[in-house]
């Protein structure tokens, strides 16, 4: 049980330092002085933080081992919370919030790396959706604690939250103590450059791996695109005030869950391409739809959170089947292909974060048009899975 709760936390630094925030976006925005666009360079710039990260740790793991290395990671993450909530201007929390990045990338691709290690096929897919759902589980309460933290302290105090939530996960550690399963050639080699690159070449040569990086990276795009403007459309378009902005955004989280809870059993039934090749049409079924509301009935409320609940639902049923999909094509270096999927996956989304943060102009229709070529893009990839499936073996 505190494996699992291990597991979990390690996987949730990445969504605890986005989603615990969000709500304080605007304070931030007035108190440090900075336009919307610069606030919301904040979590491109951790997720650019995540990418880099992430090609750093999981090599590192496989060198040395996943215990040690996320002991640094982890205290690294708590080191750098604590110094965004010192923050004096905008340029500081870019440089901060990078480094938070790296740091948190340790989680996400350490817990990857150590499920493949520990199990097999279908099996990992199911404990990556379980770990999934339940991580899943911290993006309903975080935005609500994020908010009432920013109302009552400041928002400043929603980074001391994130140091005390990795002290919670550094105590746990302990738990991940090697049982056997980690891979044997940890250590037997020095990690260069050029292991790192010819990673990337061999993952990104692999048509089927490829599918899996484009289907779970560009339905995460979609995702982190109404992340990224979701704290201002809210308030624009819906008039929802910030204390509510947690139970808004609590409702459409619960799409995610169920997705997860589902696909963990649905994986056993259907395999997990299908199970992705399907959420990726829930997810340009829903978008579409939202395109057309967006366009004929731009201030329907309950029919966008509606649908905004199938969005999530649909990444729940692609995220883990995609992501265990490509690290378990390598067992033997499990660490670097979650690095490699894990980097580009981080990469893409904050770039795409980004250019939805410059092209939000108080209204749906940009984000919207955003998320809906994101899905198409997933779709694509999925088609690339199932086109080269013969060379899952």
């Amino acid at each position: 049980m505190i494996t699992f709760a291990t597991l979990t936390g390690l996987l949730a630094f990445v969504p605890i330092s986005t989603d615990l925030y969000l709500p304080a976006i605007p304070a931030m925005t007035e108190v440090l002085g900075s336009s919307i666009s610069q606030s919301q360079l904040t979590l491109s710039l951790f997720m650019l933080g995540v990418a880099c990260g992430q090609i750093i740790f999981g090599p590192l793991s496989d060198q040395f081992g996943r215990l040690p290395v996320i002991r640094v990671g982890t205290f690294t993450y708590i080191t750098f919370s604590l110094l965004s909530s010192l923050a004096w201007n905008i340029e500081y929390m870019w440089l901060t919030r990078v480094a938070q990045g790296a740091a948190a990338a340790s989680g996400a691709v350490i817990a990857r790396a150590l499920i493949r290690d520990r199990f097999e096929g279908d099996r990992a897919v199911q404990m990556m959706a379980l770990t999934g759902a339940a991580m899943a589980s911290v993006p309903l309460v975080t935005p609500t604690l994020g908010a009432y933290i920013t109302v009552e302290f400041g928002w400043r105090f929603t980074f001391v939250a994130q140091s005390v939530f990795a002290v919670l996960v550094y105590l746990g550690l302990p738990s991940l103590q090697s049982d056997g399963s980690t891979p044997t050639n940890i250590g037997k080699s020095k990690l260069t450059l050029t292991d790192i690159a010819t990673s990337f070449r061999d993952c990104l040569g692999n048509p089927r791996f490829l599918g899996y990086q484009v289907a779970g990276t560009l339905s995460f795009c979609g995702l982190f695109i109404y992340l990224s403007t979701v704290s201002f459309f809210l308030k624009d378009v819906f008039q929802v005030p910030t204390e509510y902005f947690g139970l808004a955004f609590a409702m459409t989280v619960i799409g995610f869950v169920v997705g997860s809870l589902l696909s963990s059993r649905l994986v056993l039934k259907w395999g997990p391409d299908k199970t992705l090749h399907r959420g990726t049409y829930v997810c340009l079924g829903t978008n579409s739809l939202v395109l057309f509301l967006t366009l004929c009935l731009p201030s329907s409320t309950i029919g966008f959170a509606i649908l905004s609940i199938l969005f999530f639902f649909g990444i729940g049923l692609i995220s883990a089947n995609a992501s265990m999909g490509a690290v378990s094509l390598y067992p033997h270096k499990a660490g670097a292909a979650s690095a490699v999927y894990g980097c580009i996956h981080s990469l893409s989304s904050a770039t795409v974060g980004a250019i939805a943060g410059l092209m939000y102009a108080g209204r749906l229709l940009e984000p919207v048009a955003l998320m809906l070529l994101c899905s198409l893009g997933a779709l694509v990839g999925s088609a690339l899975i199932h086109l080269n499936r013969q060379d899952a073996s």
